[in-house]
């Protein structure tokens, strides 16, 4: 008779599949009342008050049963841990793993059929939920919706059986590779969002020694990707489509599916090789990289996530005092992790490994201070960029110029932003703070987002630059280049944004603020019936450059005495309409709703059109004047 290996025992199965009956029976029931009793119940409900539409309300539960699987996420992912730590706990215990497997079973039967009683804790009560929910909707649906409604349900359960999949052969993947049982939900968490926290703490740290650093874009993109909760999370999402509802990304769903299979296998081939001796510990499989990658990536992570935290909370800002505490606990977390390998508080001479990982450690932060790969003197060509996402600060007066915010495609202003992104990096171990806005010193703000000429992108944020007086004449100054922009008509336009504002929009109200009547503070004064009138003077005075004048310093004389402490708001009234869907879906809906937008200006003792048409509307003959800035309300002022 010929002898065959065996990959499966059915009375281990059978016997795994008694014993641990609570952990799969809490499951299906979830499902079953998130599926067919929730259906039934809904149906029930709307029937009694609205018969003939009980129908229609049921098809609608029905078609969006897939949004089911976003529901259904975090519950999986904790049932997958729970299902993989009862099936495979006699690998933590030095009796319960000997005792298995001194059974005459080879490791191969062993993994395999606990391994599918595990996914059979998973996959059995969500096709019983299926069956019930399809029994559900062929009773109470009309038979021309059947084929419909149940192909929606067979999406869910293939989407939802590959995703018990994926997170049931990790954390197998994990249980392969510790001896302790509470290490397994831990590993299996730390993995889920090994990619996720890698980035971030490599990304804060670059954060702290690049200036103006705010991350490589699509870096994140690409991190989120390799995160199963944040990656399934929105493949998942059931929406509209140009083919009707749908996942928002299936073959996603399908990589993630096939990367579950292949861990199975990877799984089998680590347990082949696991000691039965190694029960208890924190990391079991003997293979010569594991340990080692253990404890230097404990120590690295470690190093970084509490070393920034030290010093984020004892507001230490300063990179002298920032890498010791880097060092200080990368070397804590060697020996930590050296404890957990060894069972042991007597670790110490390991010394040279906490040694060796505190150099490495020192060099890679030495070669992000010494910034060997250019990255914060990296400013671009002006005729390399294609086109910049700018937000920056636009000095005073406060008002809707305050900030520009706008896309710029032209040559001559992509030079100025390109200029004062020099002047920034170039200034940067210049700059002296001071405590706060004088006649003579204050700070600006620039982000910029550039979309280069090779395709690539590249972002920097450089928030409350010093900017001083003294530096306006000279040359590559962050002021004088600041200036240039403020200067720029073209670009402070684009700040107030007038095209943007009065676009579909209709004016609606006009009123001034910053009134005195007889030499006291004054509440606003609505000029309705003269809005088109203030709308086109203003029009014409910053044309003249008579309004809209920008002034780097708040306390300088020239901008106080320039300008008043007054100001005119514009409203309009706008229609937006909101398609939530294609044309062609029964489910579209159109929402027309009203929305106020202002725009505020601060008024000038030049605008001269502006100031006519106020004459015009009777405001002064009425007594009231606008406020204007006291000469002394500074201690300091300057002439600009």
């Amino acid at each position: 008779m010929r002898s065959a290996t065996s990959y499966f025992n059915g009375a281990l199965y059978r016997k795994t599949m008694a014993r641990f009956w609570p952990l799969w029976g809490l499951w299906g029931v979830m499902w079953i009342f998130f599926l067919p009793l929730r259906m039934l119940n809904s149906y029930f409900n709307e029937y009694r008050w609205r018969a003939t539409g009980a129908q229609a309300y049921l098809l609608v539960e029905a078609q969006e049963i897939p949004g089911m699987l976003t529901v259904g996420l975090i519950p999986l992912i904790l049932f997958a841990v729970l299902c993989a730590m009862a099936v495979f706990g006699y690998l933590y215990n030095h009796r319960s793993a000997c005792w298995t497997h001194a059974l005459p079973l080879r490791r191969e039967a062993l993994f395999t059929t606990q391994y599918l009683a595990g996914l059979s804790f998973l996959i059995l009560p969500i096709l019983a939920a299926g069956v019930l929910t399809a029994v559900v909707e062929v009773s109470f649906l009309p038979m021309g919706e059947w084929g419909g409604v149940l192909s929606i349900l067979l999406t869910w359960l293939l989407a939802q059986c590959g995703l018990v999949i994926f997170f049931f052969s990790f954390a197998s993947f994990c249980a392969m590779f510790t001896g302790h049982i509470l290490a397994l939900p831990a590993f299996y968490c730390i993995l889920n969002c090994l990619a996720y926290g890698l980035w971030y703490l490599v990304d804060n740290l670059m954060n702290e020694f690049y200036y103006g650093y705010v991350g490589v874009p699509g870096a994140l993109e690409t991190v989120e990707y390799l995160t199963p909760a944040v990656a399934l999370r929105d493949a998942v999402r059931w929406g509209y489509g140009e083919e009707g509802n749908l996942l928002r990304a299936p073959d996603i769903v399908l990589i993630y599916t096939l990367v579950g299979v292949a861990l199975a296998f990877v799984s089998l081939c680590v347990y082949r090789r696991r000691h039965v001796e190694t029960a208890g510990d924190v990391v079991a499989v003997a293979v010569a990289v594991v340990r080692p990658l253990f404890k230097y990536g404990v120590s690295f992570c470690s190093g970084l996530a509490f070393g920034m935290f030290t010093a984020a909370f004892f507001g230490w800002a300063d990179l002298p005092v920032l890498i010791p505490c880097i060092l200080i606990w990368a070397v804590v977390g060697y020996f930590a992790a050296e404890m957990l390998l060894k069972k042991s508080f007597r670790v110490w001479k390991a010394w040279k490994g906490g040694a060796v990982m505190a150099a490495v450690m020192l060099a890679l932060c030495l070669v992000c201070l010494a910034d060997i790969f250019g990255i914060v003197n990296r400013v671009p060509a002006p005729e390399r960029v294609e086109s910049v996402l700018v937000h920056i600060q636009m000095g005073y007066p406060y008002d809707n110029g305050r900030i520009l915010d706008a896309t710029l495609t032209d040559p001559e202003q992509i030079a100025k932003v390109t200029a004062l992104h020099r002047a920034v990096v170039d200034n940067r171990d210049n700059q002296e703070y001071n405590d706060g806005h004088t006649s003579d010193s204050d700070y600006a703000s620039v982000y910029l987002y550039y979309d280069l000429t090779n395709g690539r992108e590249l972002d920097r944020r450089y928030t409350s630059v010093p900017i001083h007086a003294e530096d306006l004449e000279e040359q590559g100054s962050v002021l004088s280049a600041l200036e240039q922009i403020l200067d720029d008509r073209t670009l402070v336009a684009m700040a107030y944004n007038f095209e943007g504002f009065m676009k579909n929009s209709r004016l609606t109200t006009a009123y001034v603020e910053g009134l005195l009547l007889n030499g006291e503070d004054h509440g606003p004064v609505y000029l309705d019936s003269f809005r088109q009138e203030l709308w086109d003077a203003v029009q014409a005075d910053f044309a003249e450059g008579n309004i809209g004048v920008r002034w780097p310093f708040e306390y300088s004389r020239d901008h106080r005495e320039h300008t008043y402490n007054a100001y005119l708001t514009f409203e309009v009234s706008r229609n937006y309409s909101e398609v939530a869907g294609p044309a062609d879906n029964p489910d579209v809906y159109y929402e027309t709703r009203p929305a106020n937008d202002y725009l505020r200006i601060t008024l000038t003792p030049q605008a001269k059109h502006t100031l006519a048409v106020l004459d015009q509307a009777g405001l002064f003959e009425e007594g009231y004047s606008l406020a204007a800035y006291e000469p002394d309300d500074s201690p300091d002022t300057h002439t600009w």
